[in-house]
């Protein structure tokens, strides 16, 4: 083995001693593979690093990939215990509507909508501590009725925990996400779109802003932070959709401090809250699977809606892609590397006597093709490195969002595959456009090539 070593890496000294020697005319040669390798690397980093950022445009609605979103609708189907509820209406353990269809308790001892609600909440809390959750949010939509300087109208708002938006990558574009702290603040924190600011009357966040709320709770929140302004970029200068070329208007609120400040009447109409575990892809199923079995069997068999988002998630499948482009990149090396294989010819023809002698102090047949096959070999390495690097330069500087169509707000790293699917190819034509030099150099009788 260590003889084997020493031979290869003293075939590759010499193979690069020999491209040192002939630089210019191996340059020149491989001025095409080195373009084909950049091209080819290029266009298969875009392709990834598009997929990339569509990933992170749909993880904002969807979450990150592998975020498993379970939903509980009771049935109450083989509970004996407790009695569910659903749909505002109280219900039995056998999954049939109270007597009057309303939230309240009914005589047979069904539970209200707002017992439901608190208590589907208390087993999602439950479930994250006991299977040791790190990374989880929990949501629902409300109402809230706002004070603006026109006058008051209601806003969508997304009533969260804080993890919300590690989950849903969540960009601020002044101020801050929700921390722990904002849980104790006696007037419970907002973070609003750019919209919204502006109609409350500001352009910038300098500072803690409040807005008092009518409904569902008389109270004062305090904007902490302005998500990043929606790119109209799409609809700017097009008459047919100016109507539509405005900021949207809508509010996070962080969900403690928001509940703390509720009546008890609009505490009863509160919905269930929808929770979101991120498990990542290979441990999606798992997720969905033990969270049906512990929540069915509190809520009964069927109750519980998990799915996960990874379908969703999936910007552009590049699998194909990346082969067509491979495929093309090889077959344009190859083209290119037919100009290596005439000089190397050439070169084994001037070296003829070099290899006799060589062969009469004992170099082996084996040696003699590796180091001329290692000078191709080496020569299209070195292009396709300096093709990588290129390509690596060409993505920084590429305008993607205009490119694109899309904000790109933070850049993927350049994707370590597309490297090394250059380098691979770059080698495999250097080693196939040497083959023939090489097998030429071992067929040279020794004392034939004394005598040239």
């Amino acid at each position: 083995m260590i003889r084997f070593l020493t031979g290869f890496f003293g075939a590759l000294v010499e193979a690069w001693a020999q491209l040192r020697i002939g630089k210019l005319r191996v340059m020149l040669s491989l001025v095409g593979v080195g373009a084909a390798v950049a091209a080819m690397t290029f266009v298969i980093a875009l392709g990834e690093v598009t997929s990339a950022i569509i990933d992170q445009e749909i993880a904002t609605f969807a979450g990150r990939p592998g975020t498993v979103r379970i939903e509980v609708n009771p049935t109450g189907r083989g509970v004996d215990d407790d009695s569910v509820a659903s749909d505002g209406a109280s219900i039995g353990a056998d999954g049939g509507l109270g007597a009057d269809g309303s939230s309240g308790a009914t005589e047979d001892g069904s539970q209200s909508a707002p017992e439901i609600a608190n208590k589907i909440a208390t087993a999602e809390a439950n479930l994250v501590e006991r299977y040791g959750a790190k990374s989880w949010a929990t949501s629902y939509d409300q109402q809230l009725r706002i004070a603006f300087p026109d006058g008051t109208r209601n806003v969508q708002a997304t009533v969260v925990s804080a993890g919300y938006a590690t989950l849903h990558n969540t960009r601020m574009g002044q101020g801050r996400w929700f921390s722990a702290d904002d849980e104790d603040d006696l007037s419970p924190s907002l973070v609003v779109s750019q919209g919204m600011l502006e109609q409350l009357g500001h352009t910038t966040l300098d500072g803690p802003i409040t807005v008092h709320s009518y409904s569902p709770a008389q109270t004062t929140y305090t904007i902490v932070g302005v998500l990043k302004p929606d790119d109209l970029t799409w609809c700017e200068g097009v008459p047919e959709y100016a109507q539509d070329c405005t900021q949207t208007v809508r509010a996070y609120a962080l969900r403690v401090p928001h509940e703390q400040w509720l009546t008890n009447e609009a505490r009863a109409s509160l919905p269930a809250p929808v929770l979101e575990i991120w498990a990542g892809q290979e441990q999606e199923q798992q997720v969905i699977n033990l969270a049906k079995h512990d929540l069915d069997a509190q809520f009964g068999a069927g109750s519980t809606f998990a799915t996960s988002n990874s379908a969703q998630t999936q910007g552009i499948n590049t699998s194909s892609f990346t082969q067509s482009v491979t495929i093309a990149g090889v077959l344009v090396m190859v083209l290119g590397a037919l100009s290596l294989i005439n000089i190397s010819m050439v070169t084994v023809r001037q070296r003829i006597h070099e290899i006799g002698v060589r062969r009469s102090f004992g170099a082996t047949s084996r040696r003699i093709f590796f180091s001329i096959m290692l000078e191709s070999v080496v020569a299209t390495v070195v292009a396709g490195v300096i093709g990588i690097g290129i390509a690596i330069v060409g993505m920084r500087i590429a305008p993607l969002g205009a490119m694109l169509g899309v904000a790109v707000e933070t850049l993927p790293p350049f994707p370590m595959s597309a490297a090394l699917i250059g380098l691979i190819a770059a080698t495999a034509v250097g080693a196939l456009s040497g083959i023939i030099p090489a097998l030429v150099a071992v067929r040279i009788k020794p004392i034939d090539a004394i005598r040239y």
